[in-house]
Parts: structure tokens; C-alpha cells; sequence
């Protein structure tokens, strides 16, 4: 057996050094949870403390009842379905540390599962969560296929509706929360025209294809204030007299043919909507909405060993 050249003997002692960095990344992004904690919807693996998971679990299934009573609102049914999953990391630190490939995104879901850490420092604790949450009850409650726009926008208006004692108001807007607080930095000026040739507003038709916008990479914060402020129009605008052909839209598909079929033609609910996204910038212009806090001991949920 002849020896190894010194070229070979430094190309094994990098594989090694490799592999040990390999594995010494793999030991630090393990992630050990407690056992899980159950409620009525969810079952949660959880790193937090358990009275810091029986308050992710009353928040979410604060989120569960408001979206039932979304889908009321659009004569859309929930369809019978096992626990929805959760995993909630014990801080952003260690959230980060397991989930390197998530980018900006402060909590994600991915199925079956919805992935969140608890903040113990932040106003509004749960608005990240609400709206990934949003997410997979659209995906694993309504079975809903939707669009970008239509499915973001239905996550958003859900988690910047404002929580009072054990339930989501829908359509009151809670300032803390994203991409709420976006909303003075735009500068929108009042006319349509002028803000879409400066870029402030995308034009409807865009948004609705999902085509001929601004580059999403770039203007994530612009779109994401977009969804939320058009679904918000669709299921507040003049006392709801959207929500039937928004619930159509879930029925037949939001592409731009049946929004102009259910909605109206383009031109002018885009107009509408933007009056609406005007009277949203005063209505919360200096607002400021009080911290939000549940008491884990509200919570309905039962752990068994959440220690």
C-alpha cells in the first residue's frame, strides 16, 4: 500500500476538519422541545417555559375562533381536521440558531407546521404568530387555494386585529403591529395617480396578477402593506358589502376575471380601496394601541409534562 502524497494527507485533514465543524453545527442547531402542550386546536411543542406556552396557546386559539368567525363572514366551512401543529423555540436566539434559512421572517409556517419563538420584550408578543397561523388554518381548516395577494392579506388582517380580554376584534387595527406600523412611512399623497407614478401605490392589477409590480425582494414592506390594507377594504368597506363576493372569491378562484365579477371592475375598486387605504393613514395617524399581554392562567389548554 503506497503513502499517502502530502497533497492527499492535507485534503483528509480539511474532510476532517469538515466534518467535525459539520457535526459540531448539527449538535448546536438540535432542538429538544418538552413534552407537548395540548388545547382544544393545537398541539405545541414547545422550549418555553410552560406558563409562557399555555399563553401562546390561549393566543392561538384566540386566532382559531376569529378565523371561524371569518370564514362565517365569507359562508365559507371549516373542514374537520386534526390538532394544528406548533413548535415554539424559547427565544429569537434560539429560534435563529435552528431555523438559519428563514431570512427577515420573525416566525414561518411550513406544513404542518407553524414555527414561532416567545418574545418576552416586544408590545405586541403574538402578532408574528397570529399571522403565520392564519396561514396554515387557510392551508389545514379551509383548504383554501389562494393567491399571494388574497392569502397574505387575510393572514394580515387577522393578525393586526386588535385583541380585547380573550378576543380578536376583526378590522380594529392594533398600531403595533406589522405592517401596520409601515403605514405613516409611504407618505402617500392623496392622489392615485401621482402615488403610482412615484411608486408609493402598485396598481391593483398588479397586485392581483402578481405581475408587473415592483421587485417583492426589494419592496417587501410596500407589498405586504398592500395586501393588508385591500383585504382589510374587501372585509370592511361600506359595513362589509364586499364580504359576499370576497367569499366567492375563495369558492372560484381570485383570479382577475371573477375579482371583477364579484368586486367590480378594476379601475374603480381601485380607487375605492385607495380612499380606503387614505382613511386608514388618518384614522391611525398618532394612534397608539395599549401592549397586549394574556394571562396564561386563562388559558383552557392541558399539558401533560410541559415541564
Amino acid at each position: 500500500m503506497r503513502a499517502l502524497t502530502p497533497r492527499e494527507k492535507r485534503v483528509l485533514v480539511y474532510f476532517g476538519v469538515l466534518c467535525v465543524i459539520l457535526g459540531w453545527d448539527c449538535f448546536r442547531r438540535r432542538w429538544t422541545g418538552h413534552a407537548p402542550f395540548e388545547t382544544e386546536h393545537y398541539l405545541i411543542e414547545s422550549s418555553a417555559t410552560p406558563e409562557q406556552t399555555r399563553e401562546i396557546g390561549l393566543a392561538a386559539e384566540i386566532v382559531y375562533d376569529a378565523y371561524a368567525e371569518l370564514m362565517a363572514q365569507l359562508d365559507h366551512a371549516a373542514r374537520p381536521h386534526p390538532k394544528l401543529k406548533m413548535r415554539l423555540f424559547k427565544d429569537r436566539d434560539e429560534f435563529r440558531r435552528c431555523n438559519r434559512a428563514v431570512g427577515w421572517a420573525e416566525a414561518y409556517y411550513s406544513r404542518p407546521c407553524c414555527y414561532q419563538y416567545y418574545s418576552a420584550d416586544e408590545v405586541h408578543p403574538y402578532h408574528w404568530m397570529m399571522h403565520e397561523a392564519t396561514h396554515q388554518l387557510n392551508a389545514e381548516v379551509a383548504c383554501l387555494v389562494l393567491p399571494q395577494w388574497l392569502d397574505e392579506g387575510l393572514a394580515c388582517y387577522l393578525s393586526t386585529s386588535r385583541i380585547v380580554g380573550d378576543r380578536l376584534h376583526l378590522g380594529e387595527v392594533d398600531t403595533n403591529t406589522y405592517p401596520v406600523w409601515w403605514l405613516d412611512s409611504f407618505g402617500f399623497s392623496g392622489d392615485l395617480a401621482l402615488d403610482k407614478a412615484a411608486g408609493r401605490v402598485i396598481p391593483l392589477r398588479a397586485i392581483l396578477s402578481g405581475d408587473g409590480g415592483p421587485d417583492l425582494n426589494k419592496h417587501f414592506n410596500l407589498y405586504y402593506l398592500h395586501w393588508w390594507s385591500l383585504a382589510h377594504f374587501l372585509m370592511q368597506c361600506d359595513n362589509g358589502a364586499c364580504r359576499t363576493g370576497l367569499g366567492r372569491l375563495l369558492v372560484e378562484g381570485a383570479t382577475m376575471e371573477t375579482f371583477e365579477k364579484h368586486i367590480g371592475p378594476i379601475e374603480d375598486v381601485e380607487a375605492r380601496w385607495y380612499a380606503h387605504l387614505l382613511e386608514l393613514c388618518k384614522d391611525l395617524a398618532g394612534r397608539s394601541t395599549p401592549p397586549v399581554r394574556l394571562t396564561p392562567a386563562e388559558a383552557s389548554g392541558s399539558s401533560k409534562n410541559a415541564n
